[in-house]
């Protein structure tokens, strides 16, 4: 593998995804879902039973709820900022935990997902039991990177169980800057290899440098050294899964009606500024605003510019929802 694949691939460990596969058919819906909240857990459409988190609920009935997805190599957890903030505002918060991510329960399948379509649905079903468990309350989401492309691919669908009120888009990976494309010859390798040996894992280590700057003062392994829910290894089929969600985030986009606010940054190592600017024009919802983060970089939420996001979010919330 050479040097510019390898680095790519690690920069999709980190915060993205790459290659292409076709998703299985979704699975039918079971009579009853459920949520814990003492234990903190969920069955999903599938029966599986996931972990999420929920933060400390106003003293009274909230005003709003507000629900978060986490990126790759992320959990529910990494919204504290949120969490801890936003309840005394009035508003409700729970994270919700990717299947395939350091928290599943199963380990054997931590850094793999067989379809970008489960998340989708973990998303409607989650959604649909917090909405079960706040009737008449408003519910937004939260997604951050890669959790920014879930959410905007399940807002943009057609007859889903529990839509949202509104989104909120935290450095969406809506395309890949122009030094992370790949040429023919590499595509087509890296393809052949996702066709052949599509659970093929492959670990951080054996990539490389994993020194890229996700804040203004920590990089991707600083991240990692202190986070219980790291992921040693990741397979291609994950990779192929959310290059999809990458390549049809515009034409989500085009079908977004809903409010919609996007927080993004210029040091992204990712996504440039001019691309999240060029997503964002093509976003035909009559209620849509952006926020520019200058010195920040992809976690805007633990980045110097912490105070000023969740200032501009909970503001964005308060003029979507009428106080209780």
């Amino acid at each position: 593998m050479t040097a510019p694949l390898r680095r790519l691939l690690c920069l999709f460990l980190m915060l993205g995804g790459l290659a292409q596969c076709r998703s299985p058919a979704s699975r039918p819906r079971p009579a009853r879902q459920t949520l814990d909240l003492a234990a903190s857990r969920w069955a999903a459409r599938d029966g599986k039973v996931l972990p999420f988190t929920r933060w400390a609920s106003p003293a009274h009935a909230p005003r709003a709820v507000l629900i978060c997805i986490h990126g790759l190599s992320g959990a529910a957890s990494d919204f504290w900022p949120i969490g801890e903030s936003l309840p005394r505002d009035g508003f409700a918060v729970y994270g919700l935990q990717l299947r395939g991510q350091g928290n599943d329960p199963d380990p054997s399948r931590r850094g793999d997902i067989r379809s970008r379509k489960q998340w989708l649905d973990d998303l409607e079903d989650f959604t649909a039991l917090v909405q079960r468990r706040h009737p008449g309350r408003p519910v937004f989401w939260y997604g951050e990177s890669l959790g920014a492309l879930i959410a905007v691919h399940a807002a943009a669908q057609k007859n889903f169980l529990a839509p949202p009120q509104g989104i909120i888009l935290g450095s969406p990976v809506v395309a890949l800057r122009p030094n992370l494309q790949l040429n023919r010859l590499k595509n087509f390798a890296l393809r052949a290899l996702l066709h052949f040996l599509p659970g093929q894992r492959i670990s951080l280590e054996s990539l490389g440098n994993a020194e890229v700057q996700v804040t203004s003062h920590t990089t991707h392994r600083d991240q990692m050294q202190h986070t219980a829910h790291y992921v040693p290894t990741f397979t291609l089929r994950l990779f192929a899964e959310i290059e999809q969600l990458i390549k049809q985030a515009p034409a989500a986009a085009a079908r977004l009606q809903i409010p919609l606010l996007i927080l993004y940054t210029p040091h992204d190592p990712l996504v440039s500024q001019q691309a999240v600017e060029n997503f964002y024009a093509h976003i035909p919802s009559p209620s849509k605003s952006k926020a520019f983060f200058p010195q920040s970089y992809h976690l805007i939420l633990h980045d110097s510019e912490r105070d000023r996001a969740l200032l501009i979010v909970r503001r964005w919330l308060e003029t979507q929802t009428p106080k209780p």
